[in-house]
């Protein structure tokens, strides 16, 4: 795939100077020491009409931010590999209602922890299997190490299941994930958690292959994104930006660099809930392509189907359980497979259409696809954790009153 062409945002429905604004903020947040770096990229009707950046991608270098900047892209991996596991849907492989157990035997019988005290766990066998669906949704009641301090937290953390680059394979974690319980009872809550990295294990054992070589490829080779990858390649480390992290004061500090980052050494579990590198072209040609409806990767009825509620009784993310997440209410908006789904924009406190479909990763990086605006927006920047700032409701504002038609 060639990049995307260029047009004028007049051209397509959209005020080049109402746009201008987009780099006003960015600026701000760059100049006001908020972030490192920013860089916003905006798709209608299969044309760029907006790209730009501001910022440092090396402070303490003093080294301008470049259009090919290689990032850590952590949870926007999410999206890539549920698209990947639906690739095999289409094929009539699995059935969303599938037990999970029936392809990785490892996850057959889990426990769920119903109560804890300092003696330890209380547990009880899970009312149901997990199902494929909930893998896609989050509905499976596999969390992260993060997610708290109780014990469960500290089983993870000691069991190293939240998928790590040097973890393990993917069916060594999956294994070890298999003799840990649940935070829950499979679909009676929404727990962000691990269950993408295990439907990515899903895609290597349906497909047959390692999961890192059916992304190349399956996605990454047919859509050109020739700089997106689990470990970063040698001769591309001049590329790789550092990443910094907030600080109470409202600036950041250098938490990774480049070289001497853990992507930038082998790698054995390729991680497809966080893992991915990427960069601003490569991931705006993805959001295109199921902007367009899944152009040579997915059916357009797949693309529909994927960003569609899959929650139950079509509830949002609040009445699953779910308040906040990052800095973004979960009012409104529900989930689909693999991709967060607005259903109600007033109710979310976001300017946005209702049916846009979107997700982020830890380092404050963003993207939507709005089937209605026939619009997609990546934003790239380096500081985690993402939901430092109101990042990502600003630029919906920021993008969506520059629409003339």
């Amino acid at each position: 795939m060639t990049d995307i062409h260029r047009a004028e945002p007049e051209a397509v429905g959209l005020s080049s100077m109402r746009l201008d604004r987009v780099g006003d903020w960015m600026k701000r947040y760059v100049d006001e020491g908020k972030l490192p770096w920013a860089m916003t990229a905006i798709v209608r009707e299969g044309a760029l009409v907006y790209r730009e950046a501001a910022g440092l991608a090396d402070v303490e270098a003093g080294r301008d931010i470049f259009p090919d900047a290689i990032c850590r892209i952590y949870s926007m991996s999410k999206p890539v590999t549920a698209v990947a596991a639906l690739r095999l849907y289409e094929q009539g492989l699995f059935g969303l209602e599938d037990p999970v157990d029936a392809y990785i035997p490892q996850l057959a019988d889990m426990s769920v922890r119903v109560g804890e005290t300092p003696y330890g766990m209380h547990l009880e066998p899970a009312r149901r299997p997990i199902t494929i669906r909930d893998l896609f949704c989050h509905t499976s009641g596999f969390t992260y190490s993060f997610n708290g301090n109780d014990g469960l937290a500290k089983l993870y953390r000691e069991n190293r299941v939240d998928f790590g680059s040097r973890a393990g394979t993917l069916g060594e974690v999956v294994t070890r994930l298999g003799d840990l319980p649940l935070d829950h009872h499979p679909g009676a809550r929404w727990t962000y958690g691990v269950s993408i990295d295990v439907l990515g294990y899903l895609v290597e054992v349906i497909s047959g292959k390692s999961f890192d070589r059916y992304l190349a490829e399956e996605i990454f080779e047919p859509l050109g994104m020739a700089d997106t990858f689990f470990e970063l390649p040698g001769d591309r480390v001049d590329r790789f930006v550092p990443c910094y992290e907030y600080t109470p004061d409202n600036h950041f500090r250098r938490v990774d660099g480049t070289a001497d980052s853990r992507f930038a050494s082998t790698v054995s579990c390729c991680s497809g809930g966080g893992g991915l590198l990427s960069t601003m072209t490569d991931y705006l040609k993805f959001a295109d392509m199921l902007r367009e409806g899944g152009r040579g990767i997915l059916g357009r009825r797949t693309v529909e189907f994927m960003a569609t509620n899959h929650l139950p009784d079509d509830s949002d993310l609040a009445a699953m359980g779910q308040e906040v997440f990052a800095e973004t209410s979960y009012n409104g908006v529900g989930f689909g497979l693999g991709v967060s789904v607005m259903l109600d924009p007033a109710a979310a406190g976001v300017m946005a259409s209702p049916g846009e479909f979107a997700w982020g990763g830890m380092a404050s990086t963003a993207f939507w696809v709005d089937p209605l605006e026939d619009m997609a927006a990546v934003f790239m920047t380096q500081l985690i954790p993402s939901g430092c700032y109101p990042i990502r409701k600003e630029l919906r504002v920021l993008v969506n009153q520059a629409l003339t038609a």
